[in-house]
C-alpha cells in the first residue's frame, strides 16, 4: 500500500506526446512531497460500451494499481475519484489536447495539478534484486495482537526448512505507513533482506504497519510510542513460536524503526541484539532541522537561504515543544508563519506546511531523544549509516553515538560512504535517486549485517 499522499504540488513533466484529441491514454506528472519527487500515473480508456475506465498508480511508492472508481467526462472536462486513497481530480484539456489542467483534492488538502499525456504506460521500474517464489525456505502468513495498543498486526514469517530452533529477527519499518516489505519507490528492501537472512539460517518476521495491508489499529492519533508497542508485541509473538530460539531474538530497524528497536530493547528482556539501519541518534527536533538543511543543500539552495530556513524551522519547533492546547498551538504556529511571510497572509504552500506539524506523531517525534533509550540498551548493537544519507546524515549521528556513554561495550558502527538513506549506491543522496536506482538494498551491507548476526546468534 501507499504512504499517505498528502500535501502535494505538481509540476509538469516533458513527455513526447501523440496528437490525440481525447482523454484516452496514459497521463503522467511529477509531484513533490516533502521535498521528494514522485511520479503519478492515470491510465484511461473507454471499454466496449464506451464507458470510461482507468487506474491510478504511484510507481515510486508501490507496484499496486488503484482503480479509478468514477470517471465523468463532459466534452473537454473530466472528473476522477480514486476511493482507495481518497483522491479526487477534476480537470480540462488544454488547447493542444495533450495537457490536463485541474485541481486535486485529498482529504482537506486542495492543489492545482497538471498532467501530460505519455505514449506509454510503462513506469520504467527496474528492481534487479526482487525475489519471487519458489523459495528455499518456509513462508508463513501470520497475525498477532497488540492487546495493550488495541491493534492487530499481519505479517510474514520466513524460516529455514528442517528442524531446530532458529535465531530470529524482527524487521521494523521507518516512518510513514508501510507494508511488511517496507515497499517504497518500487523497492521492497525488507522482503529482500528477509529472503537473504532466512537463506542464512534465521527466522524473520516482518509485518504491515497499522492501517496498511492486513494490519488494523489507530493510525491518525498514533505516535512512535504506539509503534514501539506494536514491535514489542511482535517480540512477544516470536518468542512463542516453536521454531524460534527464544534466547536469540533480535530487531532490525530502519530509520524510525531503528529508534523503535532501541525503545523496545531498553525494556524487553526477550531482545538479545539490535541492528540500527540509518537510526537517528540526535533528538527529533535537531534531526529534522539537520535533515531540512541537508535536503536544501543537495537541492542547490544558497547558504544564506539554508540559514534562514534553519532559523525559521527552529522557531516553529520551539512553539511545538510548548504545552499549549491544540487550538492555541495552531494559532501560534499560524502567527509565526505569517511573520516568516513578512506579515502577509499564509500562502497555500505555508498552509500545507502547517497541517502535518499538528498531528500527534510529529509533535511526539520532536520530543524523543534516542540517547535516552540507547543508554538503557545492554545488548549488542550494530549501527550502520550511509555517507550519502540526507535524511539521517551520517557524520553528525555517528559523532553523537560515539560520544554516548552506553551500558554495552558490544557496539559496531559501520559507515558506508556511497550509500543513501535506503542503503543504495548513490551519486548525491537526493530522494529522486531512490526511484531511479535499480539497487534495493546494498549487498555489502547485507553481508556485513548477516555475518554480525551469525556471531551474535552462536
Amino acid at each position: 500500500m501507499m504512504k499517505k499522499i498528502f500535501y502535494l504540488f505538481l509540476i509538469c513533466l516533458q513527455f513526447s506526446c501523440a496528437d490525440a484529441q481525447t482523454f484516452d491514454g496514459s497521463w503522467k506528472g511529477e509531484v513533490s512531497v516533502s521535498g521528494q519527487k514522485l511520479l503519478l500515473v492515470f491510465n484511461l480508456k473507454q471499454d466496449s460500451n464506451d464507458n470510461w475506465v482507468g487506474t491510478f498508480e504511484s510507481p515510486m511508492q508501490t507496484s499496486l494499481k488503484f482503480p479509478i472508481n468514477t470517471i465523468e467526462v463532459n466534452k473537454d472536462s473530466i472528473s476522477m475519484d480514486v476511493k482507495a486513497i481518497g483522491l479526487f481530480y477534476t480537470a480540462y484539456l488544454d488547447r493542444d489536447k495533450d495537457v490536463m489542467k485541474g485541481v486535486m483534492k485529498q482529504g482537506s488538502f486542495e492543489s492545482a495539478m497538471i498532467l501530460v499525456r505519455s505514449e506509454s504506460e510503462q513506469s520504467g521500474l527496474s528492481r534487479k534484486q526482487d525475489v519471487f517464489p519458489p523459495y528455499g525456505y518456509i513462508e508463513q502468513e501470520v497475525t498477532f495482537q497488540n492487546v495493550k495498543g488495541n491493534a492487530t498486526l499481519a505479517g510474514t514469517l520466513t524460516y529455514p526448512k528442517g528442524g531446530g530452533a532458529f535465531p530470529a529477527v524482527i524487521l521494523v519499518n521507518g516512518s510513514g505507513q508501510q507494508n511488511r516489505d517496507s515497499e517504497v519507490f518500487g523497492h521492497r528492501p525488507f522482503k529482500i533482506l528477509a529472503d537473504h537472512l532466512s537463506k542464512n539460517g534465521f527466522a524473520v518476521l516482518r509485518y504491515d504497519d497499522r492501517g496498511i495491508g492486513g494490519s488494523k489499529g489507530e493510525v491518525n492519533l498514533a505516535t512512535t510510542v504506539d509503534f514501539a508497542s506494536d514491535a514489542n508485541a511482535a517480540v512477544d509473538f516470536l518468542s512463542r513460536q516453536q521454531m524460534v530460539n527464544t534466547e536469540k531474538i533480535g530487531i532490525i530497524g530502519h530509520s524510525e524503526g531503528a529508534l523503535i528497536a532501541e525503545m523496545v530493547a531498553a525494556e524487553n528482556d526477550n531482545v538479545n541484539y539490535i541492528a540500527l539501519l540509518s537510526g537517528p541518534v540526535l533528538k527529533g527536533d535537531s534531526l529534522l532541522i539537520l535533515q531540512s538543511y541537508a535536503l536544501g543543500k543537495v537541492a542547490g539552495l544558497s547558504e544564506p537561504a539554508l540559514e534562514i530556513n534553519k532559523r525559521n524551522n527552529r522557531r516553529l519547533y520551539d512553539i511545538l515543544l510548548t504545552d499549549e492546547p491544540p487550538e492555541d498551538l495552531a494559532k501560534s504556529l499560524e502567527k509565526e508563519l505569517i511573520s516568516q511571510n513578512n506579515g502577509n497572509a499564509l500562502t497555500s504552500a505555508m498552509k500545507v506546511k502547517l497541517s502535518p506539524m499538528l498531528i500527534p506523531w510529529f509533535k511526539t517525534f520532536l520530543r524523543i531523544d534516542p540517547a535516552y533509550y540507547l543508554k538503557q540498551v545492554t545488548v549488542p548493537v550494530f549501527a550502520s549509516f550511509g555517507g550519502k544519507d540526507i535524511q539521517v546524515p551520517a557524520n553528525e549521528n555517528i559523532y553523537a553515538l560515539q560520544r554516548l556513554h552506553l551500558n554495552t561495550t558490544d557496539v559496531i558502527i559501520k559507515d558506508y560512504p556511497n550509500l543513501n538513506h535506503l542503503f543504495q549506491n548513490a551519486q548525491t543522496g537526493k530522494i529522486e535517486e531512490y526511484f531511479e536506482n535499480s539497487e534495493s538494498f546494498n549487498e555489502q551491507l547485507m553481508d556485513d549485517l548477516t555475518k554480525w548476526l551469525k556471531l551474535k546468534a552462536k
